[in-house]
């Protein structure tokens, strides 16, 4: 009975379980893991009256029989009454505890971490100061600060899994943030009810057991049914020993012999009726051997039972060796262990670069609350100078936060209050100018403070000396300027004066200079602020630019396919233009025929050294076939070894057969010229477009705005308007796609010609080894005639000029460094491109190149530059980086030995936008707002917060909210097969033991 009330209690069961494997915790027993005992029929009776029934009936069962027992053994000494009255009540309640059917169960504790999300403000405007103070550094590098130096993610680790968001996508301004990484989720909670989420280790079960571990965990249990059922067979043993001895004795004198072989019947009646101390003595032989037998099959059955991973041998200690579990929750720890993610290391300065052209704080606000689960987010960290300029408004973000009851906790960068401060924002100024040719100069200004003011602006012109600018947006002594005055120019003149009257709050004001240049060579401009008295930081007073006054003349071939009007246009400007020396082709020419050109052409070059003397080569329409194969070589060898630049302006009659010969090895080189996938459909069948009947603007592209060739006005945003209402076209050539490492810059608008969702490319260009290959859809761009010649004349005077850059710009005659784009915006990333050669001239082999990056304040970055995978040809490099701060950025790359050491040099100008410099302080009131609604807290970073005190404050605010959920597992289906099994034993053996007692004493 003790034994049965034993395996009837769960929690000792689980205490067996727990105990039954030595030292080693079992699988299922992990933090979010635990073993339930349950009686699984139990769970199924609903009712008071079912239960009641039960019971009576067990009650009933019970007492009819202990009543019919004990008058049917009443005649029996005392022992041998308790012995079988007990066996047969001990049946009873093991057919009871068989009806209940005892289970057990893995119940799995799902813990769902806290989460807290940080949410980065990774627009433009985060690239600006940190405060009024002179050197601050940027609200982004403070942000960083944050993160990696006060390890902002590893202070909330201990409670909350952390996710680090941008806030937009690559493309800026998508209102989707982007997950820079993930920190790995809490290890373990502690699966007591008291809920603390205690971190923990989770330490599963083993999947073999050894034999020292085998003799480690010698479970008692075993060793106690052991010597119970030993000690049960030595008290049975001995009450038939003693049974036998006293019927002998008592049949001493009997003399028949024929009653000899009755003796044991005869004993067993004597038994009956022997003397008082004989049948006493075999009576409690019996009544022990029937108590030790059933608390030994209930011990060691109860451990066979838990013990599923082990057979009956290995529970006795008869085997040694343990199969693994079966059981999927028995998976091992190591396993378990590296599920969840993993924080990566991640470079902060290149993931949070202040690359977002808006604001857009309320959609990837909103984005955030929508994505994650509410129920377990315990707060949003968001890190902003708080201006929300762009997307939806940050109201909405801020009722649903409050619906679900999720604290913000706003970090606010930036000054408040900026002080007395005026800057010089940007500075544009061609990159190649020639003597005599005036251009213009235009800077933007902005100023802060409490009144308006007037200042004079100054502009600077100055032989560039080569040397890398050290200061940021200003020289220092590196490249000539004096140390005790940055804001100079070592032999710098001023050109020219104006006065600007400057708002104070911070809108842009914009100034132009108009410079002619007489002086050959490279030099360098600066726009520079005569600073009042009151300007708090005169590191911003003065941007600088360079520039080159190039001698020599353009060199350009053109050839067309016919006298079509774009071609002629070209033809005429070109020209005209003193700084260019044109010759032309014009396939259907006749000899005789007049042309406006210096020099008339009836064939392509037929010599390298004939084609390389151009700087660029413009093609409208040509016919392809009168170019021979070796003509086409001269091509590619003039694109990559040369530098040099091609413009292919498609048309309807001879481009068309590009294409028509798809097996053509002619076709295939000349496609490669192209930018764009050509389309291999004809013009019937949809390859383009002929004679269309309405005209449709181009589709711009973000690329173009950075492109100067566009820039056909003064200013980009008149240019557009310009392009919009004047630059629409008719025709364009079917083309699929851009091809890999391509930029386009224009669509066809027309919805009608959209295939596969992508409308047709009518403008784009490529890098062809150190050349540059522009490709446009039509010949129609003289249609900007009609708001004025000097628009189509900018347009192919900019882009001839574009093309041919890396022949006017070469440094050296071991190759040539180039950029995608001079002029760009912060946060757009960079291209560069370097076609080198060796000291015997022929394509480099080195497995990468190293450049040197100098920023605007005054840092140096190595770019890592690697073989180009689109170059036909060997010796070109690639590598980019991303412009991170507004200023003057230059690339240099040094090629050759000590002997003859060259360096290759390429400039970048980067500007803010306009949008993100209109309301440069600090939002404080909407960011207050922001933490009081949902019961947050604002922190605002001023010159003297500790970064540090930010970080550990966060942590004691926002308080863990972790989920737990309990999973009820299946039944052990092995537990209830041993189960089973073991009551039978008992069963059977109990029944036995009591047939055999009542054979012995003669009962029914």
């Amino acid at each position: 009975m003790i034994g049965l009330s034993y395996l009837m209690n769960s929690e000792s069961l689980q205490v067996l379980a727990q105990t039954s494997v030595g030292n080693s915790t079992p699988a299922a027993q992990s933090p979010t893991e635990r073993i339930v005992y349950e009686f699984a029929r139990a769970e199924t009776l609903d009712g008071w009256w079912v239960w009641a029934a039960i019971v009576l009936a067990v009650v009933i069962g019970t007492s009819l029989c202990y009543f019919f027992y004990r008058r049917d053994v009443a005649e029996l000494p005392r022992p041998v009454r308790w012995t079988l009255i007990g066996l047969r009540l001990t049946v009873i309640l093991a057919l009871v505890f068989l009806f209940f059917d005892l289970v057990r169960r893995t119940e799995r504790r799902v813990t769902r971490p806290s989460e807290v999300v940080v949410l980065v403000d990774t627009s433009q405007s985060m690239s600006l100061p940190a405060d009024g103070t002179i050197d601050a550094p940027s609200r982004i590098q403070r942000t960083i600060d944050l993160i990696d130096q006060a390890k902002l993610i590893e202070t909330f680790g201990d409670n909350h899994r952390t996710s680090v968001y941008s806030l937009g996508g690559p493309e800026g301004g998508s209102g989707q943030p982007e997950l820079i990484t993930t920190s790995a989720a809490v290890t373990g909670v502690d699966a007591d009810e008291s809920g603390n989420g205690e971190t923990t280790t989770s330490n599963s079960a083993t999947t073999a057991v050894t034999t020292s571990d085998l003799q480690a965990s010698t479970n008692p249990f075993v060793l106690f049914g052991l010597f119970c059922l030993t000690a049960g067979a030595i008290a049975s043993g001995l009450a038939l020993f003693t049974g036998a001895s006293a019927g002998l004795r008592g049949r001493a004198s009997a003399s028949d012999a024929t009653q000899s072989t009755t003796a044991l019947r005869g004993g067993s009646q004597a038994s009956r009726t022997p003397t008082s101390s004989g049948s006493e003595s075999v009576g409690w032989f019996l009544l022990v051997a029937a108590i030790t037998l059933g608390l030994g099959i209930i011990s060691l059955g109860s451990v066979y039972a838990v013990r599923t991973e082990q057979s009956f041998r290995n529970v006795v200690g008869l085997d040694n060796t343990i199969s693994p579990p079966t059981d999927s929750s028995s998976e091992p720890a190591s396993e378990k262990e590296d599920e969840g993610p993993k924080q990566q290391v991640v470079d902060w300065e290149t993931a949070l670069a202040a690359n977002d052209a808006q604001s857009r704080i309320g959609d990837a606000l909103r984005s955030i609350l929508v994505d994650h689960d509410l129920t377990t987010l315990a707060g949003v960290v968001i890190i902003t100078d708080g201006q929300n300029n762009g997307g939806a408004p940050l109201s909405s973000a801020l009722s649903l936060a409050r619906r679900g009851e999720v604290s913000l906790y706003p970090i606010g960068l930036g000054s408040s209050r900026p002080p007395t401060n005026v800057r010089v924002v940007d500075l544009e100024a061609p990159r190649r100018v020639y003597p005599g040719d005036k251009f213009a100069v235009a800077s933007v200004l902005q100023a802060t403070g409490p009144t308006a003011m007037d200042v004079e602006v100054e502009l600077i012109d100055a032989l560039d000396t080569g040397e890398a600018n050290n200061s940021g947006n200003n020289d220092n002594s590196s490249n000539g300027s004096d140390q005790s005055n940055p804001n100079t120019l070592a032999g710098g003149q001023v050109l020219q004066t104006q006065k600007v009257h400057l708002e104070p709050d911070a809108s842009l004001s914009g100034i132009r200079f108009e410079i002619e240049p007489q002086t050959v060579g490279r030099r360098r401009l600066a726009v520079r602020i005569v600073a009042p008295r009151e300007d708090r930081n005169s590191a911003d007073d003065m941007q600088t630019a360079r520039y080159e006054v190039v001698a020599r003349k353009l060199k350009v071939l053109a050839i067309a396919g016919g006298p079509t009007r774009e071609y002629r246009f070209v033809r005429n400007l070109l020209y005209r233009d003193e700084s260019v020396e044109l010759d032309v082709w014009l396939q259907t020419g006749r000899t005789g025929m007049s042309q406006d050109a210096d020099q008339l052409l009836t064939e392509f070059p037929p010599t390298a050294e004939d084609l390389f003397a151009y700087d660029a080569v413009m093609m409208f329409d040509p016919d392809w076939s009168a170019i021979d194969s070796a003509s086409l070589d001269l091509i590619d060898r003039f694109l990559t070894q040369q530098a040099g630049g091609l413009i292919l302006v498609a048309g309807p009659v001879y481009h068309p057969k590009i294409t028509s010969k798809r097996g053509d090895t002619r076709s295939s080189q000349i496609n490669g010229f192209f930018p764009v996938n050509l389309a291999t459909r004809g013009p019937l069948l949809g390859g383009g477009r002929q004679g269309g009947r309405n005209a449709w603007p181009l589709e711009f592209t973000p690329e173009a705005s950075t492109a100067e060739f566009l820039w056909i006005a003064d200013t980009p945003e008149e240019s557009f308007e310009i392009w919009n209402e004047y630059g629409s076209v008719y025709d364009y050539v079917g083309v699929k796609s851009a091809k890999p490492g391509a930029k386009a810059y224009a669509y066809f608008s027309d919805p009608t010609t959209e295939v596969s969702g992508s409308l047709p490319i009518f403008a784009a260009s490529q890098f062809y080894g150190a050349g540059r290959v522009y490709f446009q859809g039509s010949g129609e761009m003289w249609r900007l005639r009609a708001a004025g010649d000097q628009y189509f004349d900018s347009y192919y005077t900019k882009l001839i000029r574009w093309v041919s850059e890396g022949r006017l710009l070469r440094d050296s005659n071991r190759g040539v460094l180039l950029v995608d784009a001079s002029r760009v915006m912060v946060g757009q990333t960079v291209t560069l491109r370097a076609v080198l050669v060796d000291d015997q001239f022929q394509p480099l082999t080195d497995p990468f190149v190293t450049a040197k990056l100098l920023t605007p304040d005054g840092k140096i970055k190595d770019i890592r530059m690697s073989p180009a995978a689109d170059s036909p040809r060997g010796g070109t490099y690639t590598g980019n980086f991303v412009a991170t701060t507004s200023g003057g950025y230059e690339v240099q790359l040094t090629v050759g030995d000590a002997l003859d050491e060259q360096t290759l040099r390429q400039t970048v100008q980067v500007r803010l936008p306009t949008s993100e410099l209109e309301r440069p302080r600090r939002a404080d009131e909407e960011l207050q707002q922001l933490a009081s609604t949902t019961r947050g807290l604002y922190f605002p970073v001023d010159t003297n917060t500790s970064i540090s005190s930010i970080a550990q404050e966060l942590t004691t605010k926002i308080e863990p909210q972790p989920q737990i959920t309990l999973l009820a597992g299946t039944p052990d289906r092995l537990f209830g097969e041993r189960r089973n099994a073991v009551l039978m034993w008992l069963i059977a053996s109990l029944l036995t033991f009591e047939w055999i007692t009542r054979r012995l004493h003669r009962l029914a």
